[in-house]
């Protein structure tokens, strides 16, 4: 993981969760929870650094010791955050690591960056996993992504896909998207440079920018899904689950 740079974007306004990085997380911020699960890639040689625009921010990641970057107010995405993160440093991979996702099973991106790594027609990649029970399938909060037998992404949505013509309303097996992404640093640099298209405006998922524009993305597969936090329940979820682990 030496020439990997993970980085992870914390913007302090949320509509769902006022001051989400900030959030108490049994006794620490949310933003220190999410740097401190990732603390095996630190240990393998990668360099962790939170990206924020807040100086609260900053100043909370500063008392945990945690190394932090301030950026720009006026990126539209935590791509966009990272991105000017990764421009101040020599490293030849990304990795994006949401500031709202302090569960992810470090395995599977270390899974996701070898991955990338080894496949020389991946621009990005992500993680996706399976849903055999079909539970949210209708749910156009969990998004969807459809795949080659190579595990090329073909298309993401919030609607319900591949749609099923003869059981329209019954819940299906699928896949769901994880927003972790990795890059290899001058496939970041044209994203970011991309115009914003007409599928990310209408789904609001900014890797359909990616597509739209001819770039691949490798679809990597976890065996857990993780839970963001966007929402106060889920804020009291994650408590529990940290409580349940005795920490």
């Amino acid at each position: 993981m030496k020439d990997w740079l993970v980085i992870i974007p914390a913007r302090l306004e949320s509509s769902r969760l006022p001051e989400k990085p900030l959030q108490n997380l049994c006794g620490k911020p949310l933003v220190i929870r999410v740097y401190e699960n990732l603390e095996g890639l630190s240990r393998m040689g990668a360099k962790i650094i939170v990206a924020t625009d807040s100086d609260r921010v900053a100043e909370a990641c500063d008392r945990e010791k945690v190394t932090v970057e301030l950026t720009s107010t006026s990126h539209h995405s935590g791509t966009d955050r990272c991105f000017e993160v990764a421009e101040r440093h020599n490293r030849e991979y990304i990795l994006n690591v949401q500031g709202d996702e302090p569960f992810c099973q470090v395995d599977s991106l270390i899974n996701l960056c070898s991955r990338l790594k080894n496949t020389n027609w991946a621009d990005m990649a992500t993680i996706v996993h399976r849903v055999e029970d079909g539970k949210g399938f209708h749910d156009p909060n969990l998004v969807k992504v459809t795949l080659t037998t190579e595990g090329r992404a073909i298309y993401f949505s919030r609607s319900p896909i591949p749609y099923n013509r003869d059981e329209p309303f019954k819940d299906h097996p699928f896949y769901s998207h994880q927003g972790v992404y990795a890059f290899r640093k001058k496939a970041l640099k044209r994203f970011v440079e991309l115009q914003t298209s007409g599928l990310e405006c209408s789904e609001k998922l900014e890797q359909l920018r990616a597509l739209e524009h001819g770039m691949t993305i490798l679809c990597t597969l976890s065996n857990q899904k993780s839970i963001g936090i966007d929402t106060p329940s889920d804020l009291e979820q994650a408590r529990n689950i940290f409580k349940n682990r005795g920490v």
